[in-house]
């Protein structure tokens, strides 16, 4: 039998272990640190682009990509990352982060314009989806805006 001391002792610490696995594992803020990491040689015109990009991601439904369990995965490789442990499938996580900070990146103008490339200011123009993007062709009259050596038609 159990006495009421062994029981107080055994919730405060099923307590402290759940919030703590809740803090680990609260997606969308390691997706936030992660970007704000990977994107630090940047500035930003806004300073909100990053939840902005999080609340056109969910609009979008971009996180569906990522299952449950890959969601804990990436929390938990990034909470040992930054305790400075690398657990195994090391690479795997590289691999999410990189799909998460492409798919930023793509949403900006550094593939778009010059300046933003020389400068290091992005401007966040919203939630890239090639489906609902123009053409990519250079030579399309669908990038007037762009490209001024296209002739307006």
């Amino acid at each position: 039998m159990m006495k009421r001391r062994s029981f107080i002792k055994l919730m405060i610490v099923a307590a402290g272990g759940a919030l703590l696995a809740w803090y680990i594992a609260d997606f969308k803020r390691v997706v936030k640190g992660v970007l704000r990491k990977d994107t630090a040689e940047f500035s930003f015109n806004d300073e909100d682009v990053l939840e902005r990009f999080l609340k056109d991601a969910d609009e979008e439904q971009f996180w569906n990509i990522f299952s449950t369990p890959k969601r804990i995965f990436f929390c938990v490789q990034h909470f040992f990352l930054a305790a400075g442990i690398r657990l195994p499938y090391h690479g795997k996580y590289l691999q999410y982060r990189s799909v998460i900070t492409g798919q930023f990146l793509f949403s900006t103008d550094l593939f778009l314009s010059e300046a933003a490339r020389q400068t290091r200011t992005l401007r966040y123009l919203g939630f890239f989806n090639p489906y609902k993007a123009p053409c990519a062709n250079p030579f399309s009259n669908l990038r007037q805006g762009v490209n001024s050596n296209v002739p307006a038609r």
